[in-house]
C-alpha cells in the first residue's frame, strides 16, 4: 500500500555560529553589532556581514557565517565533516540543546573567544506554525518520516516537528545530509503518512551509512591535501611545547633560524615566544593563525612577524 505524502520545503544549512551580545563585542570590538546582509527563511533571523574562524589544536574552519539576532548562549553548528576536520566529537542535538557540546576557539576581527560547551551537530528538524501543524496533522514534538525526491532518493526517519507561531514551515538539514540525498535548491521533500512503500527510499541505517560514507570521503580528501602541504614544508629543529606544538629556539645572535609551526598563536603563546625570543623577528610557517591579541603582544614588544 502506498504512503500518503504532503510536500514540505527543504533547506540545507552550512556551518554557522550564534553569538551573545557579549561575544559579539569580544570578537568584533566594544559596542559592535551584527550588520544584516540578508534575511533568512525563518522570520526575524538573518545572515550577518561578519565572519569568524573556528580553531582547535587539530585544525581550522575559516569564513564561518554569523547569524543574528544575538542569542542567550553561544552556539556553533557544524556538520560531522567539519567536526572531523577540527578533531571534535560533538553531539547530534536540536538547536538550543547544548548538553555534551564540544569546545572551540572562535576568532573574530578584533579578538578571540574560547567557546566552551558550544559545538553541536544540528539535528534535522521541521519548523511549523500552529496552523501549519494542524494542516499537516502533526503536533509539536512529533516525529515523522520525510522522503526526499532526487537522483539519490532517501527517507529521513524520526524527524522532529517544532511548532512556534514565529516559525515558517521548512525542514532543515546540514550539508552532509544534503550531499547524501543529492539535494539541490528546488529539490522536493514529502512528509509520509500511512504505511511506507516497500522497496522505496532508504532505511534509517542506510541513511546513516550514506552520511558516514560522505564524511569519510570528504575527510580523506582533506587529509590528503594536508599531507601534501606538510610534505612541501621544510623541516626545522624546533623544540616541543608543553601543549604538543612546536616553537623556534632562538639563537643569541638575535636571529631566529627556525620556523614556528604552531597552528594557532594565542595571547598566552605570544607572551611565551616574546620571553624566549632575543631577536626582533619571529618567523612563522605559512598557514599559522595569529590572533589579534597575539599580534598586539608582538607589536607592544616591537617584534616583527615574518611568514615563510
Amino acid at each position: 500500500m502506498s504512503a500518503e505524502r504532503k510536500k514540505i520545503l527543504i533547506e540545507a544549512s552550512g556551518c554557522h555560529v550564534h553569538l551573545t551580545q557579549a561575544a559579539i563585542e569580544t570578537l568584533f570590538g566594544p559596542g559592535a553589532v551584527l550588520k544584516k546582509r540578508r534575511d533568512l527563511s525563518q522570520p526575524g533571523e538573518y545572515l550577518s556581514e561578519q565572519r569568524v574562524k573556528l580553531v582547535t589544536k587539530d585544525g581550522c574552519v575559516e569564513n564561518v557565517a554569523v547569524l543574528g539576532p544575538p542569542r542567550g548562549a553561544v552556539q556553533v553548528e557544524l556538520s560531522k565533516t567539519d567536526c572531523r576536520k577540527l578533531g571534535l566529537t560533538a553531539p547530534v542535538n536540536l538547536s538550543g540543546n547544548l548538553d555534551g557540546a564540544s569546545d572551540v576557539m572562535i576568532i573574530g576581527s578584533h579578538g578571540e573567544l574560547k567557546a566552551s560547551g558550544s559545538v553541536i551537530v544540528a539535528r534535522n528538524h521541521i519548523h511549523m506554525r500552529p496552523q501549519d501543524a494542524e494542516a499537516y496533522g502533526v503536533h509539536d514534538g512529533d516525529r515523522v518520516r520525510v522522503e526526499v525526491e532526487s537522483d539519490r532518493k532517501v527517507i529521513f526517519e524520526d524527524v522532529p516537528i517544532r511548532v512556534n507561531e514565529k516559525f515558517a514551515p521548512a525542514m532543515h538539514i546540514d550539508f552532509d545530509e544534503a550531499n547524501a540525498c543529492g539535494y539541490r535548491v528546488g529539490t522536493e521533500a514529502f512528509i509520509l503518512y500511512g504505511t511506507p512503500c516497500d522497496g522505496k527510499g532508504v532505511s534509517a541505517m542506510d541513511m546513516e551509512q550514506l552520511i558516514n560514507e560522505v564524511v569519510k570521503n570528504v575527510c580523506a580528501v582533506l587529509s590528503e591535501e594536508q599531507q601534501k602541504r606538510s610534505c612541501s614544508r621544510t623541516g626545522s629543529s624546533a623544540a616541543v611545547c608543553s601543549d604538543g606544538g612546536t616553537k623556534a629556539s632562538v639563537s643569541e645572535t638575535g636571529h631566529s633560524g627556525n620556523i614556528i609551526h604552531e597552528k594557532l598563536v594565542t595571547e598566552k603563546l605570544a607572551k611565551e615566544l616574546v620571553n624566549d625570543c632575543a631577536c626582533g623577528t619571529l618567523r612563522f610557517a605559512k598557514g599559522v593563525i595569529i590572533t589579534p591579541a597575539a599580534k598586539d603582544i608582538f607589536k607592544a614588544e616591537h617584534k616583527q612577524i615574518e611568514i615563510v
